[in-house]
C-alpha cells in the first residue's frame, strides 16, 4: 500500500523519466497562479486527504501529543514557532550549501546538472496563491513521508535510522525534475525533516517549516 500510494502521487510529479533518456537542460521554472490554483484544488487537497486518512487508519494515537495545559500553552506555542524557525533555517543552509558545492564542483552529468532558476511570483495575488500553494505541497509530501511512509516502516519493525534514509531517498526520488543536485537537496533535507519530526512529534512543524522553505525559495534572490 504506501509505495502504490507513492507511485501515484507523486512519480508523475517528476514529470521527467525522460530525465532518464533526454539531455535535461534545467529550464527557467515560470510561476503561474492559475495552474498552480488549480493543482492546489484537484491534486494536493484530495491527495492530502487520502494520505491523512491512511495515516489516521494506521496510528489512531495522532496527534502524537497530548495538548498542553493552559498554564503551559504560552510557552508550548514559543517552543513550537522557534522549531519551525529552526527547520526552516537549516532547510535554508542546506539549499545554500548545495548551491555553493554545485557551482564548485564540475559537472557530474547525472541527471542534468545546472540548477533551475525560480520566477519570483508578481502580485500579491499571485504572492498569495503561490503562498498556499507551497502550504499544501508541504503539508502533502510531510504527511506522506515523514508520518505515513515512516511511521508505517517503524510499525513493521525496521530500524529507526533505515526508515530515515529509505523515506530520505524516495523524497528525493521525487524531486528527479530538479536534477541531481535538486535531489541532494531533498535527500538531505528529508533527513533533517525525519529527525526534526522524530524531536517534535508533530506534522504542523516539520509541513511549516517545509513551506517557508518553499516560499523562501521563490522570492529569495
Amino acid at each position: 500500500m504506501p509505495l502504490m500510494l507513492y507511485i501515484l502521487l507523486f512519480s508523475p510529479d517528476a514529470s521527467s523519466l525522460q530525465i532518464l533518456s533526454d539531455t535535461f537542460t534545467a529550464p527557467d521554472m515560470l510561476f503561474s497562479a492559475y495552474e498552480s490554483l488549480f493543482q492546489v484544488f484537484v491534486f494536493y487537497i484530495p491527495a492530502l486527504a487520502v494520505v491523512l486518512y491512511f495515516s489516521f487508519q494506521d496510528t489512531p494515537d495522532l496527534p502524537l501529543k497530548q495538548s498542553p495545559r493552559l498554564n503551559s500553552l504560552f510557552i508550548s506555542k514559543l517552543n513550537f514557532f522557534l522549531y519551525v524557525l529552526f527547520g526552516t533555517a537549516i532547510l535554508l543552509l542546506i539549499g545554500a550549501f548545495i548551491v555553493f558545492i554545485e557551482n564548485l564542483l564540475p559537472d557530474p552529468g547525472w541527471f542534468g546538472a545546472n540548477f533551475t532558476l525560480i520566477e519570483a511570483p508578481k502580485g500579491l495575488f499571485t504572492i498569495l496563491i503561490m503562498i498556499l500553494y507551497c502550504v499544501c505541497a508541504a503539508y502533502l509530501e510531510e504527511s506522506f513521508f515523514r508520518v505515513f511512509f515512516y511511521r508505517r516502516m517503524l510499525l513493521s519493525g525496521i530500524k529507526k535510522l533505515c526508515a530515515v534514509v529509505v523515506s530520505a531517498i524516495l523524497f528525493a526520488a521525487c524531486h528527479l525534475w530538479e536534477g541531481f543536485w535538486g535531489m541532494a537537496d531533498a535527500f538531505l533535507s528529508g533527513i533533517v525533516l525525519s529527525f526534526l519530526f522524530e524531536r517534535k512529534k508533530s506534522l504542523n512543524c516539520i509541513a511549516l517549516s517545509h513551506a517557508l522553505y518553499n516560499i523562501a525559495v521563490y522570492l529569495l534572490p
